[in-house]
């Protein structure tokens, strides 16, 4: 069944596939044939100053709009009609369904507004209840996600450990973020160092500073965590990378907390331009982490892992440490550093 709207959107096709016909020929031609009761197409083509083909298509075009109809009895003949029935004939149906649908949209939007705070109130009772609840799939950490930033109302603390961030997680969470921001909400973002280096993180972070968010880098590695008002926290689970842990214990959301003003302190400010002292200072950071992590006898996987860089880019940084405190090899830097104390003569 076609409805009213429908019927509009073909009617309108119809028409708008004779844009060509100029205005000013159908103007001559209504003009033409209401100073009659009835007119032929052939007289109305005489009368016009324009071709026999472009007076049939601005015909067609008037009996479209219903301007114009075929007399009852002689379909030779084009009876005039007033364009103000046309428009009750043409568009009133069609006028009638939006506003019947636009009553659904208000009614259903006003039901949907009462039942939230009803979720809402559950919702938070239910989870209080559960102070470590599981997210297992992707999908429910997105929607938890966007439920917990639309009801964000002080503070949101992030971290980012690995690098950079994949674009598309970056494009999803720029909506969110900002419509956090415009909000008034304080934003702090913990990344690792090398997602100084990969433009898209850099033109996210960019983006969220330029609306008021603090962004900061850290070398050595720290969990992938949300926090929402220090009430409420997402934390990554150790065996499933899409999955999350929602956390509502105060005891364990102060303890993140805690824990994220610490790295918050000791980290550096997200560098806008690699400018040249700022690449250095960085470098020299990555390079004390570097070696923190050698004297504790963690293997290169597991360090660069830890730091958020690559097993290349890790073993370029460790070349350098090696050559600065003259060992040679990672045992041997273990041994110099740890027993004969050159830490901070040679690398501080």
């Amino acid at each position: 069944m076609v409805t009213a709207a429908q019927d509009l959107d073909l009617e309108r096709e119809r028409i708008d596939n004779s844009h060509d016909v100029p205005n000013a020929l159908m103007a001559a031609l209504f003009a033409h044939a209401t100073a009659r009761e009835s007119i032929s197409r052939d007289e109305l083509t005489q009368l016009a100053d324009a071709r026999p083909e472009e007076v049939d298509r601005a015909i067609e075009r008037l009996l479209r709009l219903r301007v114009l109809r075929t007399k009852t009895g002689d379909p030779d003949l084009l009876v005039p009609i007033a364009p103000a029935t046309a428009h009750a004939q043409l568009l009133m149906p069609a006028i009638r369904e939006l506003r019947d649908r636009q009553a659904m949209i208000n009614d259903v939007s006003a039901q949907l507004a009462d039942l939230l705070p009803v979720y809402e109130t559950s919702v938070m009772q239910r989870t209080g209840q559960q102070l470590l609840q599981r997210l297992d799939d992707a999908d429910a950490v997105r929607s938890t996600l966007s439920e917990l930033s639309a009801r964000a109302t002080t503070e949101i603390l992030t971290s980012h450990p690995g690098g950079p961030r994949p674009e598309a997680v970056l494009k999803e969470a720029t909506g969110r973020t900002m419509d956090v921001l415009k909000r008034g909400v304080r934003m702090r973002t913990l990344y690792q160092y090398a997602a100084q280096f990969h433009q898209p993180t850099v033109d996210h972070a960019a983006l969220l500073a330029e609306q008021g968010a603090e962004v900061r880098l850290v070398t050595d590695a720290f969990m992938r965590l949300i926090v929402f008002d220090r009430e409420v926290a997402l934390i990554e689970l150790l065996d499933d990378s899409q999955g999350a842990l929602l956390v509502h214990d105060p005891n364990i959301i102060h303890f993140l907390c805690r824990a994220f003003e610490r790295a918050w302190d000791r980290a550096l400010a997200f560098p806008r331009t690699h400018e040249r002292d700022q690449v250095l200072h960085s470098s020299e950071e990555m390079k004390s982490a570097i070696v923190k992590l050698l004297v504790e006898g963690y293997d290169d996987k597991v360090v660069a892992k830890r730091l958020g860089i690559s097993l290349r880019t890790f073993q370029r940084h460790l070349a350098e440490v090696l050559r600065r405190i003259g060992a040679n090899n990672r045992i041997h830097a273990g041994y110099l550093l740890r027993d004969l104390g050159i830490f901070h003569e040679k690398c501080a």
